[in-house]
């Protein structure tokens, strides 16, 4: 399977299962600021081989600008790191919260990945979202 396959895939399984841990949340986008709140990543390897996994939590606003080649230029409050085999997958649990009020918050999942030549985590291009109003 070339990568460009395995990238869609991996980023399809990735977006259905963040939509569906969100499932809760859609109906209530309300979180309270500095309140606890959980979600769940899933991540699986399709890559043929071996990879090291990086999973950046952001936040941002509506200007926080990312797309499958620029990564987002905001704050991480979170990271998770996971060794994939071949066909192996990933679920693990987020604890978030948010220390900060505001409407249209934006939470920014973004996959990396770890690069051997360079020996430093490359961002892939796979990100997903959520948009939050945080009370104060």
């Amino acid at each position: 399977m070339n990568k460009q396959i395995a990238t869609t895939i991996l980023a399809s399984i990735t977006i259905l299962v963040i939509i569906a841990a969100l499932a809760p949340l859609i109906s209530v986008t309300i979180v309270p600021v500095n309140q606890s709140f959980l979600l769940y990543g899933f991540v699986k390897n399709h890559e043929g081989h071996v990879e090291d996994y990086q999973l950046l939590v952001k936040v941002g606003n509506q200007t926080t600008l990312v797309s499958n080649s620029t990564y987002a230029n905001a704050p991480v409050i979170s990271t998770y790191w996971q060794i994939l085999s071949e066909n192996e997958t990933w679920t693990f649990p987020m604890n978030l919260s948010l220390n900060h009020a505001g409407n249209d918050t934006r939470i920014i999942f973004e996959l990396w990945s770890y690069d051997v030549p360079s020996s430093s985590y490359e961002y892939t291009g796979l990100w997903d979202q959520i948009w939050l109003n945080v009370t104060a």
